[in-house]
């Protein structure tokens, strides 16, 4: 039985163990120069001639001797006997020590005319002029860069010197199955290592992805030691919890030696290392956000320290748009969002949930909480690290609140028009109160309208704030379920519900109001699911019989759908901000032709009203 970690250790204090007890493999390589963009050299590269090796010319012209043109003027033009016709890059010999450039001579019947003096080295490009033989061109431990693969071939180089560091990537688990195979419910598709080997590579490090190993300690045992024979670093994805079929910890100590089982960080926290035959061990959680995390947090921290090049991150300080509870004691690691707003930077918190691998693809960063800070405020300046250039956010329209493929049409048609659109998800309420504390451009929501009933006014809490509202498109909400069924026999079925503010409960509970049906009779009512978008995919799966959802839903589930209502929806954008570049751009896009026929392809949508503003 696997053993349960007793301790936690700090993250600060694990990253030192890390470093002390994993020591740099000084491993070298040499690679061709076409290859070795984002390698770090592992010696000093110098030039073995000089450049450009003798003087030439810099402009097309004639070659001349500087001295015997000294009396040359508009007044009394000379002419040009011992002259040589150059051109760009082509050598000049003594005792020519100047060009004219070729637009200032004249041709007079044969003769070249000059009006004008030349200068001593006017033109010239002495010998070594941009490097000498000898010269440093790239220092030790520098990452090369695309404008550094550019001057090594011309200064000759075929070959670097790199540093080399060979990852192994072990995935454990009898529930995972390949890339390419369809998983069971029960079963998972491995994706850690894919992760791990792209991030790691990045860095200039040499990964093998090992097949992956069913939860049976000897294979596990044995796929290891030949990982540790094979590579400077191993990592073992899963195994590394609490679990009957976690058996990292037990492997470790019996091949080599544990380090530590249990760090404080979040997500992460049964994260071990340990060492086997001088080989560093990372053993990481199989939940992929936990996973990515390790991998960043500890994997390429060491192979940093170890001399490879680090991913490009970029320091960001930005107002925290919603409030944040931590843990003291514990190091989080939270995905964030971050745009630009009213001339300031905002960012937004992602989901937390370590099996929520979707919150990584929508992130453009993180934000680190230390384990000596419980929790971060609404409005309050924090560090925030992003993976791209502050300045691709500068002018990118920022869109809080529910999402839909709606939305994520609206952005890749803004993309054809050199505009990324960045899209938050917070549901209606968190997209509402983003508008009222100017943290977004725009709000979208799912907006229930029902003919003849006026629905609750989710606008109230933005106190009388003048807003516009545009309509991108509308849809059917009602009932789905396996089978027909009215809106009656909602006193008689289970049902799924969602949470308060969501256009699906709004609308329900509108109509049990209207029809007098008291919802302590509705079965499943105090049940809510987060994610109203997996309602219909529940009833599927006989969760419940019916749910209120939209008809894109229930149609895409293979249910029946009894319409009831309608889902229009909308962004919302503060008045006042209607003239900003971003409003502008996303209402215009809204507006256009090329977006309403884009959304005339899908079913279930209805785009008379697409484009309308309303205030």
């Amino acid at each position: 039985m696997a053993k349960r970690y007793l301790s936690l250790i700090s993250f600060t204090d694990a990253l030192e163990r890390m470093k002390k007890s994993a020591q740099p493999p000084n491993r070298t390589e040499t690679v061709l120069l076409d290859v070795a963009a984002g390698r770090v050299t592992a010696e000093p590269v110098y030039a073995k001639f000089s450049v450009p090796g003798t003087n030439v010319a810099a402009m097309d012209g004639l070659a001349v001797h500087s001295l015997g043109t000294s009396a040359a003027s508009d007044q009394s033009p000379i002419v040009l006997h011992n002259a040589v016709r150059v051109n760009t890059g082509q050598s000049v010999q003594p005792p020519h020590d100047a060009v004219i450039m070729i637009e200032d001579v004249w041709d007079e019947e044969g003769r070249w005319v000059i009006r004008k003096p030349a200068s001593p080295r006017q033109y010239i490009r002495p010998a070594g002029e941009d490097i000498k033989k000898g010269d440093l061109i790239l220092p030790r431990r520098h990452r090369i860069r695309a404008i550094d693969i550019g001057a090594l071939a011309s200064y000759g180089i075929p070959f670097v010197n790199v540093f080399a560091v060979r990852v192994g990537i072990i995935s454990t688990g009898s529930e995972l199955v390949p890339l390419g195979m369809m998983p069971l419910p029960e079963q998972s598709v491995e994706s850690n290592n894919f992760f791990a080997e792209a991030y790691l590579s990045g860095m200039g490090a040499t990964c093998t992805r090992y097949p992956i190993v069913p939860d049976d300690p000897d294979k596990i045992e044995e796929q290891l030691r030949q990982a540790v024979r094979e590579n400077d670093l191993v990592l073992l994805s899963a195994g590394s919890s609490a679990g009957t079929t976690d058996f990292t910890e037990e492997i470790l100590k019996k091949t080599g030696k544990l380090l530590f089982h249990g760090v404080g960080i979040k997500p992460g926290k049964p994260v071990m290392m340990g060492i086997v035959e001088k080989v560093p061990i990372l053993g990481m959680p199989g939940y992929p956000v936990a996973a990515q995390t390790i991998v960043r947090e500890f994997a390429a921290r060491l192979l940093e320290y170890w001399g490879m090049a680090p991913h490009p991150t970029y320091s960001l300080r930005a107002k925290l748009a919603q409030r944040l509870t931590s843990e003291l004691g514990f190091d989080e690691f939270v995905p964030i969002t971050a745009g630009r707003v009213d001339g300031k930077y905002v960012v937004f918190p992602l989901s937390r949930g370590f099996g929520v691998q979707s919150a990584l693809v929508r992130s453009n960063g993180y934000l680190h909480i230390p384990s000596s800070v419980e929790g971060i405020e609404i409005q309050q300046e924090v560090d925030v690290t992003l993976f791209d250039n502050p300045a691709r956010i500068d002018k990118s329209p920022f869109i809080v609140g529910s999402q839909s493929i709606l939305l994520h049409i609206l952005a890749d048609h803004m993309i054809e028009q050199g505009i990324v659109l960045r899209c938050c998800p917070t549901g209606n309420l968190g997209g509402i109160l983003a508008l009222r504390s100017g943290t977004c451009h725009a709000a979208a929501i799912h907006l229930p309208l029902l003919e003849d009933h006026t629905l609750p006014d989710p606008f109230k809490i933005l106190k009388n704030r003048p807003v516009l509202r545009i309509v991108i498109a509308e849809q059917s909400l009602g009932l789905a379920s396996r089978k027909e069924i009215q809106f009656s026999d909602i006193r008689e079925i289970p049902i799924l519900n969602t949470e308060r503010g969501t256009a699906n409960r709004t609308l329900l509970d509108t109509l049990l109001a209207i029809k007098n049906i008291p919802v302590s009779l509705v079965k499943g009512y105090a049940e809510e699911v987060k994610n109203p978008e997996v309602l219909a995919s529940r009833v599927a799966n006989f969760n419940a019989d019916a749910a209120m959802c939209t008809q894109a839903s229930a149609r895409s589930a293979g249910l029946s759908f009894l319409p009831v209502g309608t889902d229009s929806y909308e962004l919302v954008i503060r008045e006042e901000t209607r003239e900003d570049p971003g409003v502008d751009a996303l209402i215009r896009s809204i507006q256009s032709s090329s977006f309403k026929e884009r959304l005339s392809e899908l079913k279930d949508y209805r785009t008379e009203k697409t484009g309308i503003i309303s205030r």
